[in-house]
């Protein structure tokens, strides 16, 4: 495992993973140069595409031919709500909880807010900027905003894993079955090396941090679109 591998990973994983993932991977592959970029979904998949990123690391689903994907884990979502709103004193919620209430998400691009969105729909909230009122660019945004009063959100789980309560906000786990997101490892399937990047992604898989489970994907390490 040598020679220079270049990461793409999303936003809303990229400073919660890459400080506990960067120090496992020096250690255990030694000669491997590591860069990563963080960018968007979509300009993951444009360049990996056009061969400037070895992989990505990616929420699924992810739907475009040639690409081969390798489940990593799945991470749960947590609710962040203001201290003294009524969901903020329940050891847990259900997304039955959520019905009516002002759920903040970020813009247009992050796969994290569609992900929300589900979550939203199936409960019956209502999505905070879809009047146009408000839209955060970042998680720490929404902290900043759920800590002013604004509404609730939905954050996964990694980027709270510093702690459960900041401030003024607090951070209630969802009652199982929880709703989460699935984070994948993908790379062009005609890769030289991509049995060097299965094996990576099965090092990835036997040394998660506890707030994330592994993938619920059976087929993990065999999934390929042709």
């Amino acid at each position: 495992m040598t020679g220079t591998w270049r990461l793409g990973v999303i936003p809303t994983l990229a400073p919660y993973l890459l400080p506990w993932l960067v120090p496992l991977l020096r250690e255990a592959f030694p000669r491997l140069a590591l860069v990563f970029r963080e960018m968007k979904t979509a300009d993951v998949l444009a360049e990996l595409a056009q061969r400037r990123l070895d992989c990505g690391l990616l929420a699924l689903p992810v739907s475009v031919e040639g690409l081969a994907i390798e489940p990593l884990f799945d991470e749960p979502f947590l609710l962040l709500a203001p201290r003294g709103h009524a969901l903020a004193a329940k050891k847990r919620v259900r997304e039955s909880d959520l019905l009516g209430e002002r759920v903040l998400l970020l813009d247009e691009g992050h796969c994290l807010r569609e992900q929300a969105l589900s979550v939203c729909a199936r409960a019956g909230a209502l999505d905070a900027t879809g009047d146009g009122d408000f839209r955060a660019t970042s998680i720490e945004t929404l902290r900043h905003m759920v800590a002013g009063g604004m509404g609730l959100t939905l954050l996964p789980a990694l980027a709270l894993r510093n702690g459960r309560e900041r401030g003024d906000v607090a951070v209630v786990p969802f009652a199982e079955p929880a709703p989460s997101r699935s984070m994948a490892l993908v790379f062009r399937a005609n890769h030289p090396r991509a049995r060097d990047y299965v094996g990576i992604a099965a090092f990835v898989r036997g040394h998660l941090p506890a707030d994330v489970r592994g993938p619920s994907d059976p087929s993990a390490g065999r999934r390929r679109r042709s």
